[in-house]
């Protein structure tokens, strides 16, 4: 609680089991270099990802399967922004760089 208040946690725990839903076994430099759908709906920017994320939230538009029903729309927009922001940064090419990020903070 000192660092995420309960709905950064709620929508990270989201993020975290949701990260790889629909996945096709495929790499984005495969998706990309092959002109894959995926690549293509998503400008060949984190496809994977991006689908990931697209996916969650058609899923939780059904109504049984709606876990943010009970939200405001604010806490909503606010969980949907802390779940995409989550899943895309599980893009491998955002690895070094977050790395670099969190060592600078450590300094």
């Amino acid at each position: 609680e000192h660092y995420l208040g309960s709905l950064e946690r709620y929508a990270l725990l989201v993020s975290a089991t949701c990260h790889d839903v629909g996945h096709p076994g495929l790499n984005n430099i495969f998706l990309v270099e092959a002109s894959h759908e995926l690549a293509l709906r998503y400008n060949d920017k984190s496809p994977l990802e991006n689908m990931h994320c697209a996916r969650l939230f058609e899923l939780m538009s059904a109504p049984k399967c709606n876990i943010f029903g009970n939200l405001s729309a604010h806490q909503f927009h606010e969980v949907r922004k802390t779940c995409i922001e989550a899943i895309l940064h599980t893009d491998n090419v955002h690895h070094f760089p977050m790395v670099k990020e969190v060592q600078m903070l450590y300094e």
